[in-house]
């Protein structure tokens, strides 16, 4: 059964009956279905793919363990009243809130039958740990990043634009293989690279300017994601104090992250290492988070991180200073924990460059 039986795994252990899932990556993950629009029923008898005309036929050379049922979008309800007429004697159903609308939700429970208990529940959990499938598509993923970065690299000078350089990144991201990008490419320049989700503008690069890069690929839906930053022209005293200061917070993210530790736990080691070369007022993010289906995903690498970290949990790590007015340094990579530790799916190198 692959991975459609962590469902049935988990309407028992949570004591459910049936289950109705709304989250597309969740689908995608349990079923290999691509589309979107669609519910995924699972009861401890079946599990069917609920869908419209426009992906019928492709739920049914995608999916090999589940059934596929066409449904006619004849009014707004039409597939929450299909989901009820497969329930059947059924009392208590899941149902991945987090994935719904409040008019959604509103609209499933008036269609289900007033005996039926419905319960909100995470399947977040359920794509935590990667498999060994999961994990090449993550590195293909992380290679195609890295090789378009390391294409654009040779290319950039002073006087071009944020916005031509994430135009470059992107096209050479999409001709290596990208099905997309992972989000939307940040490049942020001179006094704006303290900007850590800096959109591109039409700002001109200019030497003497720190330039951050954040970006990720896509492959078989799963993403990457990277950040580099570098300098234009020589570096100064400046530049060199702020980017060793996040290089060896990166470097001691990199050695901490074990498993075992919280994302918590691990926040917070960095952060104090960054409070402690005075800068910690400027790390105004959290040190990471999962990558997956999702690019962002459990598990949570910050203050709210309660979870113990496992092997197989793939996240970022990536601290960053930014001081307003100045500039700013991110330094990221997507890594997967090990039970030696953590290993970086990128392969770019992190000593301060120099582009002159």
């Amino acid at each position: 059964m692959e991975r459609i039986g962590k469902i049935f795994k988990f309407m028992k252990e949570h004591g459910l009956e049936c289950i109705a899932i709304k989250d597309i990556y969740t689908i995608r993950y349990l079923t290999g279905f691509t589309g979107d629009s669609s519910i995924l029923y699972a009861d401890d008898r079946v599990a069917v793919l609920i869908t419209d005309g426009r992906y019928t036929e492709q739920a049914r050379s995608e999916l090999k363990y589940c059934r596929v049922m066409e449904y006619k979008a004849e009014h707004s309800n039409s597939i929450w009243e299909t989901v009820a007429g497969l329930v059947g004697t059924n009392r208590k159903m899941g149902f991945d809130g987090e994935a719904y609308s409040y008019d959604d939700a509103k609209a499933l429970q008036m269609s289900l039958p007033e005996t039926i208990e419905l319960v909100s529940v995470s399947l977040r959990s359920l794509r935590s740990v990667k498999d060994e499938r999961e994990l090449e598509c993550l590195w293909q993923a992380s290679k195609i990043a890295d090789g378009a970065f390391e294409r654009l690299l040779k290319e950039i000078k002073a006087g071009m634009t944020e916005k031509e350089l994430a135009a470059r990144l992107e096209y050479y991201m999409r001709s290596l293989g990208s099905e997309g990008v992972s989000f939307d490419t940040i490049v942020a320049s001179g006094h704006r690279s303290a900007l850590p989700h800096g959109a591109p503008t039409d700002k001109v690069i200019e030497v003497g300017d720190f330039v951050t890069f954040d970006f990720g690929a896509m492959y078989n839906g799963y993403h990457s994601d990277t950040t580099r930053t570098v300098v234009m022209g020589m570096a100064n005293s400046w530049h060199r104090e702020i980017y060793t200061v996040v290089q060896e917070a990166q470097y001691r993210g990199m050695k901490a992250a074990k498993p075992g530790i919280t994302g918590k736990e691990l926040d917070a080691e960095i952060r104090g290492y960054i409070e402690s070369r005075g800068y910690g007022k400027y790390f105004n993010h959290g040190l990471g988070h999962g990558v997956g289906l999702e690019i962002h995903e459990l598990p949570n690498i910050n203050s709210r991180g309660d979870i113990p970290l496992e092997e197989g949990m793939v996240f970022s790590i990536e601290p960053g200073v930014y001081i307003q007015g100045r500039g700013g340094v991110r330094i990221e990579d997507t890594v997967v924990l090990t039970r030696e530790g953590a290993h970086s799916l990128t392969t770019l190198k992190k000593i301060l460059t120099e582009i002159v």
